[in-house]
This record gives C-alpha cells, structure tokens and sequence, in this order.
C-alpha cells in the first residue's frame, strides 16, 4: 500500500471517530429564542430556524450517512466481487444465472426502488444500504467477472489446475491479488455515488422526520433560507460534497486504472 493511500486511509478513521464521538448537544433541543445565531462557542455553527444546533446536526447526518455507505458498500463490493469471479470460472449455466441477476440489477434503477421500499416501510439508512447494496451489486459482479476471465487465459491459472488446486483456492489466493486494486478503484466511485444517491433520498422529501437528521434532510429543511441564511445550506452541501470527493482519492490508483484499460483493450 502506497504512502498516499495510507495517509487518506488514517485521515478517514479520523474523521470516523471523530463523527462518533466527538461532542456534541442535543439534536432535538429547540430554542425559539436563538433562531439563525452565528457561530459562537456554544454553537460553532450556529443555530437554524428553530434554534437547533447546525453542528450537532451535521455530526448526526454524518454517522448516518457513513452507516449507508458501509452497509451498501460491503453487500455490493464482496456479493458482487464473488459472483463475478464465479462466473467467470464456471460453466455456461450458472455464468449466464449470475450475469442475468446483475443486468437486473442494471436495469432496475435502484434510487427508484430504494424510493419506493422508503415509502413502504419508512426512510432508514438500514433499509438505504441494503437497496443500494443490492442495486450496486450488478456494476461489481461485471468488473470481477472481465477481470477474472482474462486472467482465467493465463497459464499460471491452467498450471494451478493441473497440479490440482481446487476452485476456490485459485480464487481466493490467486485471482483476488491480482484484481482487487482494479476493483478499489470501482469502490471508490460507487462509495462515492452512495453518499450522493442516500443525500437524494433525504431531499426528496422521505427524510422530512427533523429527529433523524440527514443531510440531505437538512438540504430539504433550508432550501428556503438559501438567501436569508445561505450557511444553512453550505454547510450540508460541503460535507456531501467533501466526502464524495474524498472517497474518490482515497481509492484513487493510476496504476491500476491503466491495467484496467489495458485488460479491457
């Protein structure tokens, strides 16, 4: 592992431990009387339209969106991952099972669906992670399944099935190595995408409950006071914004995108 992505990887438990406990008051606590206040030692963000504190909120809406992100991204990443190397070393059957579920998954917008199950059974970032994981899944199991066919070609690959080596062991111990930077790369965008398509969610309306806040929720809540108070709006905004980012170089790998394009050429 490079310097760089060990710097970006001990920033992040940082700022993990951080959002869990770092101080912070009480999310439900309203005072009328100090609506709109600016930044001040009680309040380093100030307070919004019903005096809450912005910070608090912040700090919340991040552990909640980092719940999604993980969830979504451990059932998409190893689901997806597996099936993909599969199916690219099994037999026409079950290869063409696996590509069938994740075109599905394709096909199916899965905002649309985390929508809709939101809709049916409440906004939760459990329920989030789990659609988005599945709706993701699709993207992961492709990109495993080319990687792993092209080294499937290989004759190391062919040697380690003449002296015998089982199915699994090649896979684990001998493929995996050999695509998992390509795939951080992928994870990286979609963790990314993640905490975008959840902040979505939330704006829309399904995340309005003000004692579960998102950030996407409090985009929702503020977009009023995009002109009167427009830190109401910056201060979510920038943390979407800056954790999308951040997963993106956090994962980011030249050489791993060139050996990407060039197994793909």
């Amino acid at each position: 592992m490079s310097k760089k992505r060990i710097v970006y990887f001990v920033i992040f438990i940082l700022f993990v431990a951080f959002l869990l406990f770092a101080p912070r008051g009480n999310i439900l606590q309203t005072d009328v009387l100090n609506t709109f206040a600016g930044s001040s030692a009680a309040h380093p963000l100030g307070t919004d339209n019903i005096g809450r504190d912005v910070y608090s909120l912040i700090l919340e809406g991040g552990v909640r969106t980092l719940e999604v992100v993980f969830l979504a991204t451990a059932i998409s990443f190893f689901v997806g991952t597996t099936l993909g190397m599969i199916s690219a070393f099994s037999g026409k059957t079950v290869s063409s099972v696996i590509q069938f579920v994740a075109d599905f998954t394709l096909i199916v917008p899965s905002f649309i669906v985390a929508m809709v199950f939101s809709a049916l059974f409440g906004f939760s970032p459990i329920l989030a992670g789990v659609v988005f994981g599945i709706g993701n899944m699709g993207d992961y199991v492709n990109q495993a399944y080319h990687l792993s066919l092209v080294l499937k070609k290989q004759a190391f690959i062919d040697a380690e099935k003449v002296v015998g080596l089982g199915r699994v062991r090649i896979l684990v111990f001998h493929v995996v190595p050999n695509i998992y930077r390509q795939l951080l790369v992928f994870l990286g965008n979609k963790a990314g995408n993640v905490v975008v398509q959840y902040s979505g969610l939330a704006f829309i309306g399904l995340g309005t409950d003000i004692t579960n806040p998102d950030w996407g929720t409090l985009l929702y809540q503020y977009r009023s006071y995009l002109f009167s108070h427009p830190t109401l709006v910056i201060y979510p905004a920038l943390a979407i914004t800056a954790v999308t980012v951040f997963f993106h170089f956090m994962f980011d790998n030249r050489d791993a995108e060139r050996e990407a394009v060039t197994i793909y050429d």
